[in-house]
This record gives structure tokens, sequence and C-alpha cells, in this order.
């Protein structure tokens, strides 16, 4: 019995080969959808299940007061580094028992910058160490890691150059190390400018998701989760433990966090505890951001998946380890269902028939209906309102159709991080929209090709969509036409949108 004879047994349309590869192609791309789609129920039903647990909050510290070392990684941040400065000598903490690493590796007037501070501010200037290095190896990690070799402090808090921590940020998260076996405390990310525009309420929606709903939710039940790189405290024996910072991925943040967390370092997450940063407001800013994290997080899933599978850890530990590495795949399914949509309904026509008949409504159900309501929930528990999050209810076919056009760079992101080792660590330019012009992101010509060539591709899959729309609009298939509408206008939207970012922009001057 052939693969075609049971492909069109069970569907009902003509078997041919193109046709059997292509519906085994879509129903495995659906399965793939569904299968993230179910993770997010899990994560939702994790979340819920312990919120209404408090956690232990220690009173304070008790005995010696051990040695912190504040870390703060700097790379061409012009317009965030004073104010950076500010915050960093305002942390409260014994003056004999902190020090503070600006560790610099700027090629632009960043360094000037903070020459000037310290030489005005002499007093709060004398906890601050300026760093810099003879070259960039390394990147992000390797800064931190000369910065550590420069310390013999017991404990290290790293600020990315948009943090800013109230003072009170080591009074609260320090207690928690009382624990010998806490390796690191990380506090959740807030945004100062979450209503700058549609750019930054998507992205804030996106990421209060993953801070409120799923780290709460790992660390909750007992899970693994990731040092999110800044807004953290490690333990520096845990850090030693688990082999120290490394450059083989583009996410040290999230490699170190596995290699601890398997050498048996115990993380705590701090939901109830915010400090405030800054999201991108250039639309080609945040792709390069996503990119990043997209590619970093599929380079540590081929560097840990296989030792975390093969440790002694519990089976649900596992399990939710492959779903956390793997998230990335999520871009190349929702690539594949942007790709393959329309020629399944050139092939099934109207009237789906087979397991097309429950198949396609319960994909939809799982990945549109659970990406709403995890994104909706994750607003309402931020602040217990509902407003912002039946905001985004009322225009998310429009935002989901933007977020299937966002996973074209996600999928270019996955391969790359499937086929490479390291790579360099391209800064996410923050401050203002001009943020990514010349002198910065798209200042390296790889990086205009890279995103030129990623909006040539959302236009070709845009017109392809648009196509469709049209074609199956004039067969008074009208439900049909309107999806593919919807979802051509994300992809044409999203390149437009691109397409200005592209264009060269004065660089901001400074006051």
């Amino acid at each position: 019995m052939t693969a075609s004879y049971l492909i069109a047994t069970a569907t009902g349309y003509p078997s041919s080969r193109v046709v059997t590869c292509l519906l085994a192609l879509y129903a495995a791309t659906l399965a793939g959808l569904c299968y993230f789609g179910l993770h997010r129920i899990k994560m939702l039903w994790l979340y819920l299940r312990h919120s209404r647990r408090g956690g232990a909050r220690p009173a304070g510290w008790t005995g010696p007061v051990p040695q912190v070392c504040v870390q703060c990684p700097v790379y061409n941040e012009p317009l965030m580094v004073v104010a950076l400065l500010e915050k960093m000598t305002a942390l409260r903490w014994p003056a004999d028992r902190l020090e503070i690493q600006v560790l610099d590796d700027s090629t632009d007037g960043t360094s000037g910058l903070i020459s000037d501070w310290l030489r005005d501010h002499p007093g709060r200037a004398t906890r601050v160490v300026h760093l810099r290095r003879g070259s960039r190896e390394g990147y992000k990690a390797g800064a931190l890691a000369a910065g550590m070799q420069q310390s013999g402090a017991e404990f290290f808090a790293v600020f990315d150059a948009d943090f800013r921590p109230e003072p009170d940020f080591l009074d609260t998260l320090m207690p928690y190390f009382g624990d010998p076996g806490v390796g690191v405390v990380q506090a959740r990310w807030e945004f100062n400018n979450r209503e700058a525009s549609w750019l930054t309420r998507f992205q804030a929606l996106f990421l209060d998701a993953h801070f409120i709903i799923e780290q709460a939710a790992r660390h909750a039940g007992g899970l693994f989760f990731n040092f999110n790189g800044t807004a953290g405290i490690w333990r520096r024996a845990a850090l030693d433990a688990a082999g120290g910072w490394t450059a083989d991925t583009v996410t040290e943040d999230l490699d170190a966090s596995y290699r601890a967390q398997l050498q048996g370092w115990r993380f705590v997450y701090l939901g109830h505890y915010a400090v405030p940063s800054e999201l991108p407001e250039n639309l080609l800013a945040f792709k390069s951001q996503q990119r990043r994290w997209t590619k970093g997080g599929m380079q540590v899933a081929r560097k840990l998946l296989g030792p975390v599978l093969a440790s002694n850890q519990p089976g649900r530990v596992k399990r939710e380890a492959f779903c956390h590495l793997t998230i990335g795949m999520v871009h190349v399914f929702l690539m594949l269902f942007a790709v393959l949509f329309v020629p399944v309904l050139f092939v099934t026509g109207a009237h789906a028939s087979g397991w097309l008949v429950w198949f396609n409504p319960v994909t939809v159900l799982l990945t549109g209906g659970t990406t709403v309501a995890f994104y909706v929930t994750g607003q309402y528990f931020r602040n217990r309102r509902w407003r912002e999050g039946l905001l985004w209810l009322a225009v998310s076919p429009l935002a989901m159709a933007m977020g299937l056009a966002l996973s074209l760079n996600g999928c270019v992101a996955v391969l790359e991080g499937l086929l490479q080792r390291g790579g360099e660590f391209v800064r996410t330019p923050k401050g203002t929209r001009r943020s990514a012009g010349p002198g910065g992101l798209l200042g390296l010509r790889r990086s205009r090709t890279h995103f030129g060539l990623i909006t040539l591709g959302e236009v070709g899959l845009g017109s392809v969509l648009l196509l469709g729309a049209v074609h199956f609009g004039r067969q008074e298939m009208l439900y049909v036409s309107a999806v593919l509408l919807v979802k051509a206008v994300g992809f044409l939207a999203l390149a437009l949108i691109s397409s200005q970012d592209l264009l060269p922009r004065p660089v901001p001057q400074l006051a």
C-alpha cells in the first residue's frame, strides 16, 4: 500500500507524488503548530496553578556582607551610558563591598562620555572601574569574562546599558543567596517606553508573556529557566562550575544558565520585582534582536540538548528543556504554513474533506486561540487589568498576521543557528527610532544586505498571498480570500516599514 494511496484515502483527493508530498508536508506543519500551541496551554496551566503561591521572601542579608561586582557591558551606547552610570552609582550596598565595572568595548564617542562623567563626579566615581580591552574578542561574553578576571567578588550583577535599577536592587535580590544552592537570582523586565509606538506596544506584549507567565511558570514548576542576560545576579561559584562565559553561541546567558543548572545549581525568579529598561523603537533593531535570540537558542539546543536529555534530571525537566530550547522552530512551521497554504487550497478547493475537516480547525484553535489567550492573559496578570489585553484582542487578526510575517526573519535565524557556531554579537540599538542608522546596526554592510533580502522575501510572500486572495475572491470563496488578504497585509506592511528603516538616516546628535 503506497503513501500516495494512503494520502488519497485519508483526504479524499486524487493521488500523485506531488500532491502526496504537499499534503504530507502540510500535515507535518500543522502537527508542529499544534505542538507549540499545546505547549502554550501547558505554560498557562503551570502559571495559573502556582500564581497564588507567594514564595518565601528573605527578610534581609544575614552574616558577613559579601563582595558584589556590578558589571555593565557597553558597546557604542552614547544615548544610554550617562543614565546608566547615574543608576549604577546610586545602588545601595556597603561601599567597601561594592565595585562597579564599566566594560567598555566602544568604538565611538561613548568612551569619552564615560571618562567625562567619571571626571565630573569624583565622589560617585570612587567605586567605578572603567575597563577597556584591546579588542572585542568574545563580544559580551568576552567582556564579562575579562571583568571577572579583574575582580575577586563572590557575586556578579549584570546590567545592559538601557537598564535602570532602583537603589534597592541589591538589597532585594541578594538575600536569596542565603540559600547556598542558589546560583542565580533574576528580576523581571519592565519597559519605560512601552507606549512610545505600535512597535513598542507589540514588543511589550510579547515580552510580558515571557516574563510574567513563562519564567514564573518554569520557576514555580521546578523546571530549567534562563538568566536573561541582564537585571540579575550570579554567584561566582555557579558560573565557575558551569565553565564560565563562552562565546560559542550568541546567547551566552541561555548557554551558561543551562550549563549551571545541569551542575545542580538552582535559579530564583522574582516576578514581583521589575527593573525598567528600553525597547528598540526601530523595526530593524527589533528584527536584529529577535534574530540573535532565535539563532542563539538553536545554537544552545545543538550544544546542550544532548547533555540535558542524557542527564539524570526528571523527565518533566527534560521535556520542558526540549520545548524551551527548540521554541525557535515555530518560525519554521509558520513559514511552511505561509508557503504551503495557497498551494494546498488549490489542491483541496473550497471544501476540505478527510483529515483536513478536523485538522485545520484544531490547528487554528491551538495556534491562533492559544496565542491570543497567552498574550492577553499576560497583560492581565501584569497589572490586573484587561484593558491592554482586550485592545490587542480587538486587533488580533492583524497582529497575528504581523507575527506570521516576522517569522521569515526567525526562520532564517533558525537555519543560521543550526549551521553556524558562534557569530558576531550584534547589539540592539536603543534610545531613538534612528538608532539603527549609520554607525549603528545598519552601518554594517552585511546587516543591511541581510535585512534587505529578508524584506524582499516578505514582499514575495505577501504578493503570493495577495494573488491567492484575488483568485479565491473571484471563485466566490470569500472566507478563504479574506484570510489570505489579512496575511498578505501583514507581510507587505512589515516589508514597507522595514524598507523605510533601511533608508539612510542622519546620526542623532547628542546634546
